[in-house]
């Protein structure tokens, strides 16, 4: 899936398509944020914009008093590109709700959102009952090998008037047509260290609705009451809010077990490793910290090491909720990690990916960049590399195809350098990615350090 963006935010130009690992790299405040922001906000909530995009397509659709017959090939078929694009120009008049922003902010934004190859529609088949009352109200079908999605309806309305059918046809195509190229995403953001700390504090609808009473006045509130709820505005963008609603719900989900738990449960406790223990929920103690080895030792969130925090929220995802599939956002996985530890979450990354769990990340560390060159490099399985995997103890789980890998770095253009845009970078098989911000930073280190060492 490709994404084109004009005028988002300090993005001036940004066009880049989703890989098995997609990584942005660049100096500060270039626009990092803004595109995994937008790329979150939109997988998020494709199936509402969709709802806008197609229902006057489904309602001028003819139809007897009880029954829809839907050629889905006939309306998708060669079309999906169309019904992308449509959903971008959707997509920009909710930007300002996903930033948290200014209505106003994001008037000359253009999004642009494309696929290569469309799925087969026929491949999919699908059975739903719409139930009200106890009694079936209609059924929803469409058969494996077929393009005809068939609603009957027991209503003696028309089914377009009867209970919302339209939105339960909508969710259909949805599931059938559109599902297949959207993962469904979860995003740690870079905020997700102070999450751990003051999660329990931290309850986004009760500050909003704080904040709504108290810029009405008590009157209003008595003769409008349902005004307050059409006051109540966020003050974070989806993704924070969405990492702290996550985070506040630990306890939770702690009994939930991933379908990755299930099927990779070395990758947790690869994880586990990295972190120096375990997350465990304690009956009369809550969330806590446990530390491996002899003497375990017990922490709370606010007596744990930074590591134990940073990672607090992609521990319980790994072990509660991931599954291929999933698009896994996280933003600066390097944050409060020394750089054995960076490299050993390059290494989880990978695992991630070859159990069939799309990664996007931003990230400012070169330890990361250069152990997945290794992962990438050690993918040639050359009399060498098998070597030198085995010397160095890399497993084949961790190895990277380099074809499934995208970058992109962050750079100024235009002819005075004045706008920011995103470059693709390359990935050679035998050298890995190339980050000229990262390579020529380090090279100006190193040659003032010379200086200082060996004089001119």
């Amino acid at each position: 899936m490709r994404f084109k963006f004009e005028n988002l935010g300090l993005l001036d130009q940004a066009e880049l398509e989703l890989a098995n690992l997609t990584i942005i790299c660049g100096e500060n405040n270039t626009g990092k944020t803004y595109a995994t922001y937008a790329i979150y906000g939109f997988l998020r909530s494709w199936r509402q914009l969709l709802r806008s995009v197609m229902i006057e397509d489904i309602a001028s659709l003819e139809h007897t008093e009880d029954k829809y017959k839907i050629d889905l090939d006939n309306i998708f078929k060669g079309k999906i590109n169309n019904y992308f694009n449509r959903l971008g120009n959707e997509f920009v008049h909710t930007l300002h709700e996903i930033f948290a922003a200014k209505e106003d902010a994001f008037i000359n934004t253009k999004v642009t959102i494309s696929i290569d190859k469309e799925i087969e529609i026929s491949k999919r088949s699908f059975q739903r009952r719409v139930q009200g009352g106890g009694a079936v109200l209609a059924t929803i079908t469409k058969e494996e090998g077929s393009s005809i999605l068939e609603i009957l309806s027991s209503d003696n309305e028309y089914p377009s008037r009867a209970f919302g059918l339209i939105e339960f046809i909508i969710d259909a195509i949805a599931e059938i047509v559109f599902s297949p190229y959207f993962p469904s995403p979860h995003i740690s953001s870079a905020e997700r260290t102070g999450a751990a700390i003051f999660r329990r504090e931290l309850d986004m609808a009760r500050t909003r609705m704080i904040k709504a009473i108290n810029e009405m006045d008590s009157k209003e509130i008595r003769n409008r009451p349902w005004a307050l709820f059409q006051n109540i505005d966020t003050d974070y963008a989806w993704p924070v809010e969405d990492n702290v609603e996550f985070v506040r719900q630990l306890e939770d989900i702690d009994k939930q077990i991933s379908e990755l738990s299930k099927s990779n449960a070395d990758i947790l406790s690869s994880f586990d490793e990295i972190i120096g223990g375990s997350y465990k929920v304690i009956r009369n103690q809550g969330l806590v910290f446990q530390t491996k080895g002899k003497g375990q030792k017990r922490f709370t969130m606010n007596e744990a090491s930074s590591c134990a925090r940073a990672l607090l929220d992609v521990g319980f995802y790994l072990r509660c909720r991931a599954k291929s599939g999933d698009l896994f956002i996280i933003d600066e996985p390097e944050l409060n990690l020394h750089p054995r530890n960076q490299r050993n979450f390059a290494r989880l990354i990978a695992r991630l990916i070859n159990s069939g769990i799309k990664v996007f990340m931003t990230t400012h560390s070169d330890y990361l960049i250069k152990e997945l060159n290794t992962l990438i490099m050690l993918y040639q399985k050359t009399e060498n590399t098998i070597k030198v995997q085995c010397e160095y103890n890399y497993l084949d789980e961790e190895l990277l195809n380099p074809h499934n890998v995208h970058l992109y770095i962050t750079e100024k253009a235009g002819k005075r350098k004045s706008q920011n845009i995103l470059r693709k970078a390359n990935i050679y098989p035998d050298l890995g990615i190339e980050v000229s911000s990262f390579d020529d930073t380090i090279e100006e280190m190193n040659k003032i350090q010379n200086h200082i060492i060996y004089g001119e």
